[in-house]
């Protein structure tokens, strides 16, 4: 009996083995960093800091991705982004509605919870933002919509580059700050393991980013 166990175990062990290899390969486990009060915020709601998340290690930028690149600006440090546009698109923001060549992206009052509230690392202020779903590149992600202070800005997008832009999308950091990045840099983030209240936390547990 005890042998039948030993040999189930040890299957089991190698079985578990191999999947994680394979999810290695695959993907690039990654904590969300907190050393910047911008970046920070500017992740919400779809991510908070210290959340442990599944980057594909495959590259690019495809419409709608929520996409980790190398900072242009500093080659060393990772932004994050909602792919919006590519080269030769005309990216607006009027009003805090972001517009695509002219479309504007669909969005509804569905956010569980309707209301966010955050302080606002550039005023130290706390801001109440409200939370609706967008429609990008055929799937559905929560958004913080800007409030007051919103700023309007019409772009076109660097041939060859991709415009990022933050979920948060008052306290951003993203393409209005940085220009547009390079895609090849860029990779999906795809799966979220546990964020920073633990595996007992199943609001964050084994979650699928759109």
């Amino acid at each position: 009996m005890w042998r039948k166990a030993v040999r189930f175990l040890l299957w089991s062990v190698g079985v578990f083995a191999v999947f994680c290899g394979i999810v290695y390969l695959a993907f690039d486990p990654w904590t969300i960093p907190g050393d910047d009060a911008q970046f920070a915020v500017s992740v919400e709601p779809a991510l908070s800091v210290a959340d442990v998340v599944l980057v594909a290690r495959t590259k690019g930028a495809s419409d709608g991705a929520l996409v980790r690149c190398l900072d242009p600006d500093a080659a060393s440090r990772f932004v994050v982004g909602r792919v919006v546009a590519h080269g030769g698109d005309v990216v607006e923001f009027t009003g805090g509605t972001l517009f695509v060549n002219g479309k504007v992206a669909s969005t509804s009052l569905a956010c569980e919870p309707a209301t966010v509230h955050l302080k606002n690392p550039a005023t130290q202020e706390d801001e109440e933002l409200t939370c609706m779903l967008e429609d990008l590149g055929g799937a559905l992600h929560p958004i913080l919509r800007e409030g007051k202070g919103a700023h309007d800005s019409k772009t076109t997008v660097e041939p060859g580059k991709a415009y990022v832009v933050s979920d948060n999308r008052l306290m951003h950091l993203d393409s209005r700050d940085f220009a547009s990045v390079d895609p090849s840099t860029c990779q999906r983030i795809v799966y979220r393991l546990w964020g920073a209240s633990g595996w007992l936390d199943s609001k964050k547990r084994l979650t699928i980013l759109w």
